[in-house]
């Protein structure tokens, strides 16, 4: 059985925890979406904490002996659920990094492109100014240079 002053130390915990998801919150330092989950699990200390009698209904609902027992069968769950969440929220950030790199590889690729066109256009103005012929395409410095990267 919980003792009254470890009821109060558990209750003090969880009202610390709660104040640190919330100020984590406030600083914008945790997203409101994932402040979920640790808002979900502070909710199930809460309760744990302030009906103590539940931990110990609950395991001999599932057959375990002793509510200590129980009480680490609750926090390996949430802790497990935690990870999962995690895990998904990773792989998605993951996928929309690489979203993200093949468009500015895309667009980097266009500047490239755009560039030596730049050069090619100023190269025939230039000729053009001096009364000499235009060089056809690609045989100018820029399309020699615009060759070598496409080889890359």
């Amino acid at each position: 059985m919980i003792t009254g002053r470890f009821q109060f130390f558990a209750i003090a915990a969880v009202v610390l925890f709660f104040f640190l998801v919330l100020l984590l919150l406030k600083q914008k330092r945790l997203s409101l979406r994932y402040s979920l989950l640790w808002l979900l699990s502070g909710v199930i200390m809460l309760v744990l904490a302030v009906f103590p009698g539940l931990l110990d209904r609950f395991a001999r609902l599932i057959g375990i002996y002793s509510s200590v027992n129980a009480l680490f069968a609750v926090i390996f769950f949430c802790g497990l659920m935690l990870m999962i969440s995690f895990t998904a929220i990773v792989s998605r950030e993951k996928q929309e990094i690489v979203r993200s790199l093949q468009r500015i590889a895309i667009l980097e690729k266009r500047i490239r492109d755009l560039e030596a066109r730049l050069a090619e256009d100023a190269a025939g103005e230039a000729a053009r100014a001096a009364g000499k012929p235009e060089e056809p395409a690609g045989t100018s410095p820029a399309g020699d240079s615009q060759r070598r990267e496409a080889k890359l």
